[in-house]
């Protein structure tokens, strides 16, 4: 096979370029914390440790949000599937062992299944995604104040199973993840059949897509990598019933990554945007905590930062012709002053 260096140069420069949004938000906060006089804390080795590792969780469910949504499909499912797959993956699988691998496959499989059922709904039902994964939320989120009375699961209190959420399992497995989901997107007729659907639906159910098929495909992937949250997220604290769409609060969080990722998967691909949007989301909550924020004003602060990106990715064309625009006016100006 023969290799086009520029062409790679490019794809290089473009994964480089890329990087720009989690270094700006490191600058700013840099000079923020400095003002405020905890630049130490920000700018210290475990800080820099603490970053990439509480990104892992964030990338993971954002890649499960993203992989629909990417085909036109916004699912609110995300967040209940990893409570109540956590409650029921790691209840069985402390029941059976202690061991984290042990843990994490029951985890998968029960979220899998749980997305699978979803995926079913959808396609039997044929009402839009977003309805149907609003019932779904409240279903769900009744079993996890019924199943194991209510008691929901604690795999924080077990050494071994928080083994693989800390460093360098945590990182090995957030590879693992996004080399695979690189070569399902990528490399794949599954990966093809995801981008036409999210493009252009009925031109390409009518060139041969099976959409019910990659449908249930992309809920198969969803469930596998809301699995792997499920043992994340259990294992930062203690996973509790919720009601009143309580677990939507975990698809929220991830939302900053997701619409990086997508746009950033223009240019190069859907997981490494996702990650660079996590690590860069993950940079401006650990600054603000470093510069004392309260907690309620950094809801408020993200929020406006995600609406800022959805502005900015949804308009960027008019945005650059607005740009170009106002320079045109402002150097013909600049060209009379200085014949005058």
């Amino acid at each position: 096979m023969k290799i086009n260096a520029q062409k790679v140069k490019k794809t290089a420069l473009n994964y480089l370029k890329t990087l720009i949004f989690p270094v700006a938000m490191w600058l700013l906060f840099l000079i923020i914390s400095a003002i405020g006089g905890s630049v130490a804390s920000f700018t210290s080795g475990s800080g820099f440790e603490y970053i990439f590792r509480q990104s892992v969780l964030p990338t993971i469910v954002a890649l499960a949000i993203a992989l629909p949504l990417s085909g036109g499909r916004w699912d609110f499912a995300t967040g209940t599937i990893v409570v109540l797959g956590g409650i029921i993956g790691g209840n069985i699988g402390l029941a059976i062992s202690q061991n984290a691998v042990v843990i994490l496959l029951c985890c998968i499989v029960s979220a899998t299944l749980l997305a699978a059922i979803e995926a079913i709904a959808y396609i039997v039902l044929r009402v839009p995604n977003m309805i149907v994964s609003l019932g779904i939320v409240m279903v769900y989120e009744s079993f996890t104040s019924i199943l194991f009375d209510g008691l929901g699961v604690q795999l924080n209190r077990y050494d071994s199973v928080i083994a693989i959420t800390q460093a360098p399992w945590c990182y090995i497995i957030l590879a693992v993840i996004l080399i695979v989901m690189y070569i399902l997107l990528e490399r794949t007729k599954f990966g093809a059949d995801c981008k036409s659907l999210g493009r252009n639906a009925p031109l390409a159910i009518n060139s041969g897509v099976k959409e019910k098929k990659n449908i249930f495909l992309t809920y198969i992937v969803v469930g596998v990598l809301l699995g792997v949250a499920a043992v994340f997220n259990a294992c930062q604290a203690n996973v509790t019933p919720v009601s009143n769409l309580g677990s939507t609060s975990v698809m929220y969080s991830s939302m900053g990554a997701v619409l990086v990722g997508l746009f950033l998967a223009d240019f190069t691909c859907m997981p490494w945007g996702v990650w660079v949007g996590a690590v860069g989301m993950q940079v401006m909550t650990y600054g603000m905590v470093c510069s004392g924020i309260d907690s309620s004003l950094q809801t408020v602060v993200t929020g406006v930062v995600i609406v800022l990106i959805v502005v900015y990715t949804s308009n960027q064309a008019a945005m650059v012709r607005a740009v170009k625009k106002l320079l045109a006016r402002i150097s013909p100006k600049k060209a009379d002053n200085k014949s005058a």
